[in-house]
């Protein structure tokens, strides 16, 4: 049996819905930005932000296949460019404002504290491996309650490399010294979870939710259709 579980995180055990296409989001971010001095529409700030992101992405995609950006990093240069520099407590809320805005709904999918508490009591050693930006992530997982239930977290915009690439479950191996060796991967996006999981060769469990991406071949060791975490290998005792 699996000695090591690395999970992905949304669509796998968190259920979110977001959306940041919104231009009411940016109307009221745009607000944020004038209360200190930066006036400026929304519109014209969801320009901005892609334009800055698109820019760190390609800087990072110097140094491996898929890579990630710091959502902070991004507001800091967009910022700059009215002659501010903002602390960084105020980047944070930024990315936090950000965050709560566009969020529609979120909550953990059924069974996962049981699952993970379960794992954790057999000795078994539970890995998060999440693309998603650090400031938001570690939030959420303290506000729904699990954030102490992982002997590591592995964030792509952290590590600047993020799912599928290989290099970023090594990172999860160096950064936290998790054995690939005896893992599975869990995840419900068969091209950044269980692709993933593959270039590195270790097994996978493949969960199909609402957000996993339709019409995609799934190559993976176990499937679960119906959207039952309780379905993956091990975690009864």
């Amino acid at each position: 049996m699996y000695q090591t579980y690395i999970f992905d995180l949304y669509g796998t055990l968190i259920d979110i819905e977001t959306d940041e296409e919104n231009p009411e989001v940016w109307e009221r971010l745009a607000l944020h930005f004038g209360y200190h001095r930066m006036a400026v529409t929304g519109a014209e700030l969801q320009e901005r932000f892609l334009l800055e992101r698109d820019t760190q992405l390609a800087e990072a995609a110097k140094n491996c296949q898929f890579p990630d950006f710091v959502m902070e990093e991004v507001f800091r240069s967009i910022a700059r460019q009215w002659g501010e520099n903002p602390s960084e407590a105020w980047l944070q809320e930024t990315v936090r404002w950000l965050r709560t805005l566009s969020m529609i709904h979120i909550s953990l999918y059924d069974g996962v504290p049981e699952i993970l508490q379960s794992l954790r009591e057999q000795g078994k050693k539970v890995f998060l491996l999440s693309n998603g930006q650090k400031t938001f992530i570690e939030a959420e997982l303290t506000m729904l309650g699990i954030i102490q239930q992982f002997d590591g977290i592995a964030i792509s915009s952290v590590a600047g490399v993020s799912k599928p690439d290989p290099l970023f479950y090594r990172y999860l191996a160096a950064t936290y010294h998790a054995d690939l060796s005896s893992a599975i991967m869990i995840g419900n996006d068969p091209r950044t979870d269980i692709e993933g999981a593959l270039s590195v060769g270790i097994d996978s469990c493949y969960i199909h939710t609402a957000s996993s991406p339709s019409n995609m071949e799934v190559r993976s060791n176990i499937l679960i259709w119906d959207g039952d975490l309780r379905q993956i290998p091990g975690w009864k005792q």
